[in-house]
């Protein structure tokens, strides 16, 4: 037990003066002679009367303690901090679908696989979601619905637009879907399993724009680990200037294994930035004391005016 107020427990050093002051006003009556009955053994009554400054005593050390605030930790609770807002700009062209990351998996399919698990992990942090191929197509605004955005990722598919990879105009779409968010922290997480080839925004013009809204830029390489010669067209140099102009990190993954630490690495830093607000519980005593003084209390009035009154009525 802990008192949140420990200094309040000074208040207890009153409860002998209180008791002292209550014996002297206690009004009593005077009788001509005592000498007939100061032999007498005291009565019951008069042997309990005696301990009735003692309830006093008791009453105000029990109200010190109430005002002192005792109580008990329960156990640390975790508050969110403020969300992060997320713009996710994946990568859908031809190569996503017709390249493994695994036995048996597309790139594309390990990307909606690991992505989904990212989404529905969240904790207050809006998540928006862009694709794009040679142009970008946005998905979602920024949400709190987590189970409409697993439902869209899970069905993502090669959009209707130009086969090619414009990293650029997917950056740029998901920068406009932050641009006007007052989030404690915005970042975009941008994957790709290829290079700028489309006829749209640089990827540095678009790097620039991420610097003038501060917003920071998470890049993701997907490779494959058993054939070198299908990662040729992953740009890494540009992926990791990206990262590096806008304050975050270049990613590599050659597994769903791998992407999927990815994620949880991102997420891991994110919360570091933000913080996590965290405070003790307590079980409160202070009511109780303050009950147990005012029970004292009443229960001396009720004596001092009933059983053990010291003056005719």
């Amino acid at each position: 037990m802990e008192f949140a107020e420990p200094l309040a427990l000074a208040l207890a050093v009153f409860a002998v003066p209180v008791a002292f002051l209550a014996r002297r006003k206690a009004r009593g009556y005077t009788v001509p002679s005592t000498g007939a009955v100061a032999s007498l053994p005291p009565t019951l009554r008069l042997r309990v009367a005696r301990f009735l400054p003692l309830l006093r005593v008791l009453a105000v050390v029990m109200l010190a303690v109430a005002i002192a605030g005792p109580r008990e930790g329960d156990a640390d609770a975790i508050v969110p901090g403020e969300g992060v807002d997320i713009a996710l700009a994946l990568d859908i062209s031809s190569s996503m679908e017709s390249s493994q990351i695994g036995p048996g998996k597309s790139r594309l399919d390990a990307m909606k696989e690991v992505v989904r698990e990212f989404v529905t992990s969240r904790e207050n942090d809006r998540v928006g979601l862009v694709v794009f191929r040679q142009d970008a197509v946005a998905l979602s605004p920024p949400s709190l619905d987590y189970d409409a955005l697993d439902k869209m990722v899970a069905t993502i598919e090669e959009e209707k637009i130009p086969d090619g990879t414009g990293i650029g105009v997917g950056l740029a779409g998901a920068l406009n879907m932050l641009q006007d968010s007052t989030a404690a922290s915005r970042i975009v997480i941008l994957l790709t399993d290829g290079q700028q080839n489309a006829d749209s925004i640089t990827p540095e013009k678009a790097a620039d724009l991420a610097i003038s809204l501060k917003i920071r830029v998470y890049t993701i390489g997907v490779v494959t680990q058993a054939d070198p010669g299908l990662n040729q067209g992953i740009d890494e140099e540009l992926l990791t200037a990206i990262s590096d102009r806008t304050g975050a990190v270049y990613f590599e993954a050659d597994s769903i294994e791998s992407l999927q630490d990815v994620y949880d690495e991102i997420s891991s830093l994110e919360q570091s930035r933000v913080g996590r607000a965290s405070f003790e519980s307590f079980t409160e005593w202070a009511p109780w004391f303050a009950i147990a003084a005012a029970a004292l209390i009443a229960l001396e009035l009720v004596l001092r005016g009933t059983l053990l009154r010291r003056t005719p009525a």
